[in-house]
């Protein structure tokens, strides 16, 4: 199979950007990811990776693609419906994650008793609730919603109680390499900006179209035109950001996540998804 899903995309958009006509998917843990960059055994990571002070120690970031936050997800006929309800609670959960500390943190906090059940793959921790073995599961919500669209049945899970974390999750890249971060930050920023330019895949791809919003919107032209028009290749490969976004978080999708009045919209429109200036 093809590789497939929003962090995917997001790395055609690098590759896109870069004139880069094939992508290396690599299959890595929460564990594993920090150390792979690290080592150079991949030259970009996007897998909902949280930016955090001492991650940054480690490693670099790039421009934040999705803004999140921890929920919880139980069935349906589960009476919990958040935090203060999870005392005594057995709680799923990926093991080395930014998840796992921010429950600990809340449950003691709260001075509850509770059980932590750790696994190496959020998939396995997801499993471990379907089997019955914890009564929530819990990770970033775009997550959960994900998971929840894979179950035989979704109406049998729900995703419940408000965002107790706030997780930025972007690329991330060996330190100290300007010119790669440059690539990976403005790739990223090509496709925030053809959506508040107005240029969608299929416009990217009509000359004529092109021509109609790059002819009176100079910002439009130096997009077009910069770099040999490498802000355009990701878009036209898979779209700008709006289009990525709604492949699969749209309201058609199983996995819907409402953008509007979030973080991820556009900064012109109330968010704080905005590019650099393209100069």
């Amino acid at each position: 199979g093809r590789m497939v899903g929003f962090d995917a995309d997001f790395c055609w958009v690098v590759a896109a950007f870069i004139d880069v006509a094939r992508v290396e998917f690599v299959n890595l843990t929460a564990a594993s990811r920090i150390p792979a960059v690290v080592a150079g055994s991949v030259d970009v990571v996007f897998r909902t990776t949280t930016v955090t002070l001492t991650r940054d120690d480690q490693v670099d970031f790039g421009p934040v693609t999705f803004f999140d936050g921890q929920r919880l997800l139980v069935r349906s006929d589960s009476k919990i419906n958040g935090l203060d309800d999870l005392n005594g609670a057995r709680i799923c959960v990926h093991a080395g994650t930014t998840s796992e500390r921010n429950i600990t943190d809340q449950m003691r906090a709260r001075n509850f008793r509770f059980q932590l059940i750790t696994f190496a793959e959020a998939a396995q921790a997801f499993q471990g609730l379907v089997q019955g073995r914890c009564d929530v599961f819990t990770t970033d919500g775009s997550q959960l919603a994900a998971f929840r669209a894979t179950a035989p049945n979704p109406a049998d899970f729900k995703v419940v109680g408000k965002e107790f974390s706030d997780e930025p999750l972007a690329p991330m890249f060996q330190e100290n390499d300007s010119k790669w971060a440059d690539a990976v930050k403005y790739a990223v920023w090509a496709v925030i900006l053809a959506e508040e330019l107005g240029i969608t895949q299929a416009i990217a791809r009509d000359p004529a179209r092109l021509a109609a919003i790059t002819g009176r919107d100079p910002v439009a032209k130096n997009f077009a035109e910069l770099k040999g028009g490498a802000g355009l290749r990701p878009v036209r490969l898979v779209g700008n950001y709006g289009e990525i976004y709604d492949r699969y978080f749209g309201p058609r999708q199983r996995t819907a996540i409402t953008r509007e009045g979030t973080r991820n919209m556009l900064a012109v429109k109330g968010g704080a998804m905005a590019s650099r200036p393209w100069r």
